[in-house]
């Protein structure tokens, strides 16, 4: 899973930025770009109060003579049209049903008038009225085709979505760097994964350019045209040192979707994705156990801590109750219902599957998710470790919470693999788990 691995650093080169970000610089400061109309490419569905502050944003870019915003919306019933009237933007509307990530953008990109195409998204906001000349400085002053940027959470972004964003850059190798990268010299899942990666948080391109390739697939259309650029002997580049405000406060479920979806875009992309051998029937008991040693072991622990404690002290606690894992049998009954750190379409599912699909059998431990959870909380305290000096009573709500969402998108994750090892009669019958998880991600 992408939000599992690590960097590496031997396939990409760091790039220097112009000098040019001031928040405060004035227009006339600034080398116009004459010849250059930039058309921003927004899908939209009932992007809220909040939408007016992304194209004021836009509206107020400096250094070009041309802004156009493009919105592609599928069936918004809020102030989202109002608003886009309000700040001149050109309106397209498809149905709901005909929405997908890659057939927006396209449509958009074919109405857009500008000869170079931002792409982003209704809840993202560009943090300085320069942050757009930044990007196309880059795109113009190197040999790329394309630039995205990363993001900066916003304040209220809880502490899972910091910790994957968090790992994804040190994975992409941008934590503190911006970089351009091309062909690998070894390609494989990851290296390509590395330095095909595009975002559509944030993502700039010449029209010419992008009307030759065009986003494909229902999902990661990014990812997806990064890779085919680099391929295609193109170099592009993506930047730490700006970024573009975004975060998403989801739910355990969502998570459990998306990992899902991932292995499965992976899986289907690369030749050399691993995929485990894994049978559905004996991870439901694998699901079923994490999940009770979670709620009972690691969460019951927590609550007996005198706060504030130091980031040490609990995450020694919990690795301890990890070491002992293999003492604790499989459970006969769960508690989901009083879970407060779960949604309850997530609660649903995981009753679903102790209802239909557990087999109650009272033996001890021999599954894998355990283990894997460990792994991600290691990547979770490094995180802490990095930011915190002593976790306190808000913070570790967060960290009950985080541990619920991992745990779900590593199952979502493993089912996938669950899903892709079956025979085509094991499909049928996983067929409604399957839809269920592929919807609406």
């Amino acid at each position: 899973m992408k939000f599992l691995l690590r960097k590496t650093d031997k396939d990409f080169t760091t790039i220097n930025i112009p000098k040019i970000v001031l928040p405060d610089i004035t227009e006339k400061e600034l080398k116009q770009y004459n010849e250059i109309n930039i058309s921003v490419i927004i899908p939209t569905k009932n992007a809220g109060k909040e939408f007016e502050y992304l194209l004021k944003m836009l509206r107020n870019q400096k250094g070009f003579n041309s802004i156009e915003i493009v919105i592609v919306d599928s069936g918004s019933t809020d102030e989202t049209l109002s608003i886009a009237k309000e700040y001149d933007s050109k309106i397209i509307n498809i149905l709901p049903e005909d929405f997908s990530h890659s057939y927006a953008r396209n449509i958009g990109a074919e109405n857009a008038s500008g000869n170079y195409l931002l792409f982003t998204v209704q809840d993202a906001l560009p943090p300085t009225n320069t942050w757009l000349y930044n990007l196309m400085a880059v795109l113009k002053n190197n040999d790329i085709a394309a630039v995205s940027c990363a993001e900066i959470p916003r304040e209220d972004a809880d502490l899972f979505y910091r910790v994957i964003c968090w790992n994804h850059y040190n994975f992409l190798g941008v934590t503190n760097k911006d970089k351009i990268s091309g062909m690998p010299e070894i390609p494989n899942y990851i290296t390509l994964r590395q330095n095909g990666q595009l975002s559509d948080i944030a993502c700039l391109i010449s029209k010419d350019k992008f009307m030759n390739y065009k986003y494909r697939n229902s999902y990661a259309e990014d990812l997806d045209l990064g890779i085919r650029l680099i391929k295609d002997g193109y170099k592009i580049a993506f930047l730490s040192s700006t970024k573009i405000i975004h975060s998403h406060n989801r739910a355990a479920y969502y998570f459990l979707k998306r990992g899902y979806v991932d292995n499965l875009f992976l899986a289907d992309v690369f030749n050399d994705f691993p995929i485990p051998r894994i049978s559905f029937n004996n991870f439901v008991s694998d699901i079923i156990f994490t999940y009770n040693f979670i709620n009972e072991e690691i969460i019951k622990e927590i609550y007996k801590l005198v706060l504030p404690i130091k980031n040490v002290e609990i995450e020694r606690m919990i690795e301890d109750k990890f070491k002992y894992v293999l003492e604790f049998r499989y459970p006969v009954n769960i508690n989901v219902d009083d879970n407060n750190y779960i949604d309850d379409k997530f609660k649903i599912f995981i009753k679903n599957l102790f209802n239909e699909e557990y087999k109650k059998e009272n033996k001890s431990y021999n599954g894998f998710l355990v283990s894997s959870l460990f792994d991600f909380l290691k990547i979770t305290f490094e995180y802490i470790n990095n930011t915190y000096e002593f976790i306190d009573e808000e913070l570790l709500k967060e960290l009950k919470t985080c541990i619920y969402k991992e745990y779900s998108m590593l199952c979502g994750a493993h089912l996938a693999y669950c899903y892709l090892n079956s025979s085509q009669k094991e499909k049928q019958n996983l067929q409604k788990i399957h839809e269920e998880l592929k919807e609406g991600i």
